[in-house]
């Protein structure tokens, strides 16, 4: 009898042990990778570097992605703040959004925010930057964008 007072609890260890394990099952080893990038010569802050897994096969695979910081250099994150990307090819993608929250239309609203960069650097089928992340620390090559 006194065991049917704490089944509940018993479930309940049960369950988060279970959800747990499920997750840190599904991720892959990243290695430390960063960068650095510049438009025109000049460092893009703010600008978003997302890579996108060249293996078709694998849908599921996660977008290591990293801020640039105001001097152009960027650090990769997977799952962690700056853990990395895992091991493959990967196209790239920079989008370098602009917000105006002081300019408005005739209407009062602001604008829709408007990426400072050329349309070709926003998807993988246009950029044509390549990058390969090894099973080691990574320094990329310096990523260069023009207009």
């Amino acid at each position: 009898m006194r065991l049917l007072r704490h089944a509940p609890l018993l479930i309940l260890a049960l369950l988060i042990g279970l959800v747990a394990g499920c997750g840190s099952s599904d991720r892959k080893p990243v290695f430390a990778t960063e960068g650095r990038i510049l438009f025109d010569g000049k460092p893009i802050p703010h600008a978003l570097v997302t890579l996108h897994p060249l293996d078709a096969s694998d849908h599921a695979s996660p977008r290591p992605h990293g801020s640039v910081t105001k001097d152009g250099n960027f650090v990769l994150t997977t799952y962690d703040a700056g853990d990395g990307a895992p091991a493959g090819e990967y196209g790239v993608t920079v989008e370098w959004w602009l917000t105006n929250a002081t300019a408005r239309t005739g209407e009062g609203h602001s604008p829709p925010p408007t990426n400072r960069l050329p349309g070709r650097y926003a998807k993988v089928e246009t950029s044509k930057l390549r990058v390969r992340i090894d099973e080691r620390a990574n320094q990329l090559p310096l990523i260069q964008l023009s207009r």
